[in-house]
């Protein structure tokens, strides 16, 4: 395969794609992940560190990684329309579904994951044996940050949103995988249980890509199936009033609501060798 490697040199991958090669091959080999790399692609062990430290890992090398990874389980994250949270396992070359109402009906591909514009309370996810599950119901009509507001929402907005939540917990619970279901601090607690855990962004802000998660949310999980609470690595300076002060929007809802991307990568570490195929 070396000589296909020169043949492609030229359609070579850039730094940061490289590095999802590398976290491919500690997701299937572990931490002596290069020797055992180079057998299953037919090159040898200098060729894989070569490709890293060039940060020019071929096309199909990659591939053939992702194709190795596929056997490993899929990542589904329901009422997700950002995918923060499945992005550390599709740069790890998990199969990864995100459905959401927001985006466009169907199915279209694009950075590594299938997005899905579908209601989760009339959607049948994707036969696949799955390593973990995520939900992110909405929480509009169960956060005691809107409670002022409740009585006019009236009724309906309670039952949609409980209906929502039934829906991914229904789901979660026949993967069979690890799963998690988070909310802020909400009326669940008595409609359903009390949550397992609860975090504020900042307490994952020293894991990769958390930077920016330097604020206060209290943000509560519910979870299941083996699903592994991750180590904290707290940012020591942050932001208390962040989110409080966020300037009213037609967006300010889901700018709330995003999904720290330190958080997902620290649950992403703490569970990828916790799935069912591994």
């Amino acid at each position: 395969m070396d000589a296909i490697a020169t043949k492609y040199r030229d359609l070579c991958i850039t730094v940061p794609e490289s590095d999802s090669f590398v976290r491919a091959g500690l997701v299937l080999f572990g931490a002596r992940w290069k020797a055992p790399m180079a057998r299953a692609l037919g090159v040898t062990r200098e060729t894989v560190s070569r490709w890293v430290s060039a940060g020019d890992v071929p096309p199909w090398a990659t591939n053939v990684v992702r194709l190795m990874n596929a056997n490993k389980g899929a990542v589904l994250s329901l009422c997700d329309r950002t995918g923060n949270m499945v992005r550390p396992w599709a740069d790890a070359g998990f199969e990864c579904f995100c459905t959401d109402l927001a985006h466009p009906a169907g199915e279209e591909m694009h950075d590594g994951i299938t997005w899905i514009g579908a209601d989760v309370r009339h959607w049948l996810p994707p036969p696949r044996r799955y390593a973990i599950v995520f939900a992110a119901p909405p929480c509009t009509n169960l956060a005691v940050s809107g409670a002022r507001w409740f009585k006019e929402k009236g009724m309906g907005g309670l039952t949609e949103a409980i209906e929502i939540v039934e829906a991914c917990r229904r789901v979660c619970e026949w993967s069979g995988a690890p799963w998690m279901i988070e909310n802020p601090v909400s009326t669940l607690g008595s409609y359903w249980r009390k949550p397992d855990f609860s975090f504020h962004p900042h307490e994952f802000g020293g894991y990769e890509g958390g930077e920016a998660d330097d604020y206060v949310k209290r943000t509560c999980l519910w979870t299941g199936g083996g699903f592994r609470v991750p180590q904290k690595r707290e940012i020591p300076a942050f932001r208390p009033l962040f989110i409080h002060n966020m300037q009213p929007s037609d967006e300010r809802g889901n700018l709330r609501s995003v999904t720290p991307p330190g958080f997902a990568r620290a649950v992403f570490e703490a569970n990828v060798g916790r799935h069912p195929a591994s």
